[in-house]
């Protein structure tokens, strides 16, 4: 199974196990649930392609070298794995037309422990995962002037010197963003810029797009105040991305299936157009944001 090469990313050449690729309609297949070790890009991106419509959700697994000697631990029946992605996926009901998502509704991920210290920049200028030029200038200064100003204000400094950039879609970047998602804003960590020539890289292996907004964000409290609050009340499944964070029911609902991982977790709601498969609003995404909960809804 070949995908797409993009800036950022080559095509990936992946093959699936067996079990998947010999399901008599793949469009019937409405959610994924997996664990995993670190490196799921080349599997999210497969299981895209051979499954559009359905969900995909999962959690990153921890390293576990000091406990057993593995660098993961990750089980399936009687077999001990120590990389790769195990997992389930679940079919339509039997009452359900085919292609329709009946038995979940989509994933909802919260950012909890962020806070703005910057305005919205529409990004006039980027190449893969690197802003070149925003409105307000370009990419590297534009945080440059945000951060002196938020440890101006806030008169401290955070122990945590991460750095993130929410992305948001906006209605005239359809076409851009425009995968079947219900999303119109993601989150990554930036994770390298260059003041000489102005460009800052973000943590994502998909592509940007001129329109689409940024704003930069910084952590904002201890781990440990921090609740992994439901985004939906009737959620049932709920992985978060911080070990510290408690995962509480809501509502009426008594039970929960779910976890928690500083390594964060994977999500991808059905992709409906695949020509914007290597958008960042497009397929599945991996989050790893300090104090980040996706939460899923069975129906």
């Amino acid at each position: 199974m070949q995908g797409k090469s993009t800036v950022t990313q080559a095509a990936s050449h992946l093959q699936l196990p067996s079990e998947l690729c010999q399901i008599e309609d793949p469009q019937d297949v409405q959610l994924i649930m997996f664990a995993s070790d670190k490196e799921t890009r080349q599997v999210l991106d497969a299981l895209d392609i051979q499954f559009p419509n359905a969900i995909k959700l999962g959690i990153v697994g921890a390293q576990t070298p000091f406990f057993n000697g593995r660098e993961f631990t990750l089980l399936k029946d009687s077999w001990v794995y120590d990389s790769g992605v195990v997992g389930v996926a679940f079919g339509s009901c039997s009452d359900k037309a085919p292609g329709l998502t009946s038995i979940a509704g989509v994933p909802k991920v919260v950012y909890g422990r962020l806070k703005p210290i910057s305005g919205q920049y529409k990004i006039l200028k980027c190449k893969g995962n690197v802003i070149l030029e925003l409105e307000q200038g370009d990419g590297a200064h534009s945080l440059i002037a945000a951060l002196r100003k938020a440890r101006v204000e806030h008169q401290g400094h955070d122990s945590d010197n991460r750095l993130f950039a929410r992305v948001t879609c906006t209605q005239d970047q359809a076409n851009n963003c425009e995968a079947g998602a219900s999303e119109s804003e993601k989150v990554f960590q930036i994770t390298g810029g260059n003041p000489a020539k102005g460009g800052l890289a973000l943590d994502t292996l998909c592509d940007l797009a001129p329109g689409q907004l940024i704003q930069f964000m910084m952590l904002s409290g201890s781990p440990t105040s921090q609740t992994a609050t439901m985004a939906a009340m009737n959620s049932q499944v709920c992985f978060g991305a911080d070990t510290s964070a408690e995962i509480t029911c809501s509502g009426n609902n008594a039970q929960i299936f779910g976890g928690a991982s500083e390594s964060g977790f994977s999500y991808g709601t059905p992709i409906s157009n695949t020509n914007h498969s290597k958008s960042v609003f497009a397929g599945s995404t991996e989050c790893a944001v300090p104090g980040s909960v996706v939460t899923l809804e069975l129906k």
